[in-house]
């Protein structure tokens, strides 16, 4: 799968320097921008970053050849955040869980149970809020250029059904490397793992794990149903996908460009937003073996997790948190 992405990436790339270079008058070099991302084919982030660089070969006129990288060809997505940071990387596609470990503000995002659903989360990402966070990137050297969506977050693992917080005690549930995302599953009485995504599906299979939690299009897309075989659509963290870029590159473009790369990341958050994954990701997952766990009672998790709160109103301040949940 690899080859074959890094080579579809690869012709597409070239397919946009070509059409820059034919427009462009002779004397104008096209600047050539690196662009990253980890995740599977026809995921939320390879959906976002493909609407972006296909919005850049339209606007051929302008100044900018996308080089894109996808898989693992850059390592583990901490590893991509470094480097953007760092600028051997110029835009990088990320969960948003990952970047929230640079810019803390972003991991507001991070709270369980904290959206009704994707078009709360997507109000709260697009408004105010968003527009907030956005302006704490800068001091991390980094733009936020865009907020997409990934999904919502549910738990699978190897042992039995989850149902109730009771069935999550004991089991060995890996997480992002994300201090949030610890302290949730804690508090349910997991044994906390933390691993980079590439490590899990083998931790899985020879049952250094118990059991993982990602959206479904990431379960299926990396077929866990192979090595898990319970799946309980918990929801209980949404996941955004961060569109971000290197803050010395992005600043020295011309303001026009500036505007442009915005608007185009905004438009690649778009599609993710848009992107309906979850129906054919169930499917998939159920073909695999999987048994899905649907009808339970949800509240039983929110209380589990509710003693958290006290320590989210310190970290992100009462004030914001109102202020999300009374979003429309």
């Amino acid at each position: 799968m690899h080859r074959q992405v890094s080579g579809f990436w690869k012709a597409g790339s070239i397919v946009a320097a070509a059409a820059l270079l034919v427009l462009q008058p002779v004397a104008a070099s096209p600047r050539l921008v690196s662009l990253a991302f980890n995740s599977q084919l026809a995921s939320p982030q390879q959906i976002g970053a493909d609407e972006f660089r296909r919005k850049l070969v339209a606007m051929a006129g302008k100044r900018i050849v996308i080089d894109e990288r996808a898989t693992n060809a850059l390592g583990s997505e901490n590893t991509i955040l470094a480097a953007t940071r760092a600028g051997s990387v110029d835009i990088a596609v990320l969960s948003g869980s990952v970047v929230s470990s640079v810019v803390p503000e972003l991991g507001v995002f991070d709270i369980p149970f904290l959206f009704r659903d994707a078009a709360h989360a997507r109000a709260v990402a697009q408004g105010p809020v968003g527009e907030a966070i956005a302006a704490k990137f800068a001091d991390k050297g980094l733009t936020l250029l865009a907020i997409g969506r990934q999904g919502f977050r549910n738990i699978t693992n190897s042992k039995r059904p989850v149902r109730t917080p009771e069935d999550v005690k004991g089991l060995k549930i890996r997480v992002i490397p994300n201090e949030i995302y610890q302290m949730t599953f804690k508090a349910l009485g997991a044994e906390v793992i933390p691993m980079e995504f590439p490590l899990v599906y083998t931790a899985l299979k020879d049952g250094r794990l118990d059991g993982q939690e990602n959206p479904v299009p990431t379960i299926a897309g990396s077929r866990l149903y192979e090595v898990q075989k319970y799946l309980t659509l918990t929801g209980h963290f949404f996941a955004p996908i961060a569109f971000i870029a290197n803050r010395a590159m992005f600043d020295q473009l011309p303001p026009d460009d500036q505007a442009m790369l915005i608007a185009l990341a905004k438009e690649g958050a778009e599609a993710t937003w848009q992107a309906k994954l979850d129906a054919a990701s169930l499917e998939q997952v159920r073909s695999g073996g999987m048994d899905v766990i649907e009808t339970f009672d949800r509240q039983p998790f929110v209380d589990a997790v509710k003693p958290l709160d006290q320590e989210f109103e310190k970290r992100f301040g009462k004030d914001l948190l109102a202020a999300i949940r009374s979003t429309r």
